[in-house]
C-alpha cells in the first residue's frame, strides 16, 4: 500500500528579484537582495560595520601618535587584545602584532594602557622582547564579553 501524499498549500508568489533600494538606481538585484553591488554600502548593517572600522582605524592612529593615553579600553582593538591574551596566554608584543595584524607600535600602546590598569604582567625574553600575560584571564574575558557587540 502506498502512502498518500498531499500537495503542500500554495504559497503567495514572492519574486526572487527586485530593484535596488538606492534612490537613483534601477538595477535588478539577485535573490531578493535589497541593494545592487554598487550600492551595498547603503545597507544599514554595512554602514554600521564601516563606521566601526573607521573608528577603529582612527583610534589606532591616535594610539600610534599619543600612546596609551589615547587607548579606549572599551574599543574594538583593546577588546581584541584582551580576548587574544585570554585565549592564547602569554605572548610577546611582536607575536601579538603578527597574530592580530596590528602594527607593533600600536600594540605597545595597548600593552602600556593594560599595564597602567594593572591588567597584565610583563616580563622580558632573553632576546629583549616584552612578554605580556593577563593577571586574571577569566575576569578579563568576562569584562569584554559584557560589553556590547559592534554590530
Amino acid at each position: 500500500m502506498l502512502a498518500r501524499t498531499v500537495a503542500p498549500p500554495a504559497r503567495p508568489h514572492t519574486p526572487s528579484t527586485r530593484t535596488c533600494r538606492h534612490e537613483t538606481c534601477e538595477q535588478v538585484t539577485r535573490e531578493g537582495k535589497p541593494y545592487c553591488p554598487e550600492h551595498v554600502d547603503a545597507h544599514p548593517y554595512v554602514r554600521n560595520l564601516l563606521a566601526a572600522l573607521d573608528a577603529r582605524h582612527a583610534e589606532e592612529e591616535r594610539v600610534r601618535r599619543g600612546g596609551s593615553m589615547e587607548v579606549d579600553m572599551d574599543g574594538i582593538t583593546a577588546r581584541e587584545v584582551v580576548l587574544h591574551l585570554s585565549l592564547h596566554g602569554a605572548r610577546t608584543v611582536e607575536r601579538i602584532s603578527r597574530e592580530l595584524q596590528i602594527d607593533a607600535d600600536i600594540v605597545r600602546g595597548y600593552v602600556e594602557a593594560l599595564n597602567e590598569r594593572d591588567m597584565i604582567m610583563q616580563s622580558t625574553t632573553n632576546r629583549g622582547s616584552t612578554v605580556v600575560k593577563l593577571r586574571d584571564p577569566e575576569g578579563a574575558l568576562e569584562r569584554i564579553c559584557n560589553l556590547q557587540s559592534v554590530a
